[in-house]
């Protein structure tokens, strides 16, 4: 392993543990150390990972590729219907969802305030997580299978969220992120795992605007605007 990987892997180590150890026990540190503690582990492992992957060469290619993007979208629609199908358990629900694209499309564009949220942390978590993660456990490992799942599973369990949803919802969202690391590790394009992740984390906030709207009587801009509440970064507050 080269320099770079071993200062890759240290950082992760030392977010995985912060992650897990927040997320899973109440911290006791309080919210403004919470988010002091994560953003001292997230952006040193950020620029790590974005100097191995320019040295290994991700970024050049096909970046920008117009048909992975095509491709990310389509298969992040498909692959959001079929976890619906896991979750809600209802065919019904995952046709309705598969074939009101037009709807979701309209959400999309009308709210550039989700939907650069989640192209950050889509952009992110992909270069940190499948660009450089994925491929140092490959060769810490010394097999590909092995690598994809220790990598889909740090992934899976640094995610508040892992520990706090029901157990279908915390299987399903392994089994996405063990596909999107084998769609990486076949196709070795940046730019269509990034777009599966920033369409399924779109289509989520999508579904949970449709429950607002419904909470709210109908009211779509009052929905809007607490969705936007919700995804919009918050500075961390003294406790």
């Amino acid at each position: 392993m080269t320099v770079a990987m071993w200062i890759v892997a240290a950082l992760l180590a030392f977010h995985v543990v912060h992650a897990v150890t927040a997320n899973r026990w109440e911290f006791q540190g309080g919210k403004w150390a919470q988010g002091f503690l994560l953003l001292g582990t997230q952006v040193p492992l950020f620029f790590a990972a974005c100097y191995y992957a320019y040295h290994e060469g991700v970024f050049s290619r096909q970046l920008v590729s117009p048909v992975y993007i095509g491709l990310g979208a389509l298969l992040g629609h498909l692959i959001f219907v079929l976890s619906l199908l896991i979750t809600h358990g209802s065919l019904e629900d995952s046709r309705s969802h598969l074939f009101g694209f037009g709807d979701l499309w309209r959400f999309t564009v009308e709210n550039p305030v989700v939907l650069y949220r989640f192209i950050t942390v889509g952009v992110a978590e992909e270069i940190i997580w499948r660009a450089a993660a994925q491929p140092i456990l490959i060769e810490a490992t010394g097999n590909a299978a092995l690598g994809i799942i220790v990598t889909a599973i740090l992934f899976a369990v640094v995610h508040k969220h892992f520990f706090r949803n029901s157990l279908t919802v915390s299987f399903e969202f392994l089994i996405f992120s063990l596909l999107v690391g084998v769609l990486y590790f076949w196709t070795g394009s940046l730019i269509l795992v990034i777009v599966i992740h920033t369409v399924r984390d779109v289509e989520i906030a999508y579904l949970e605007y449709l429950i607002k709207v419904d909470e709210l009587d109908g009211d779509e801009e009052a929905a809007v605007r607490e969705i936007e509440r919700m995804y919009m970064p918050k500075r961390p507050e003294m406790s």
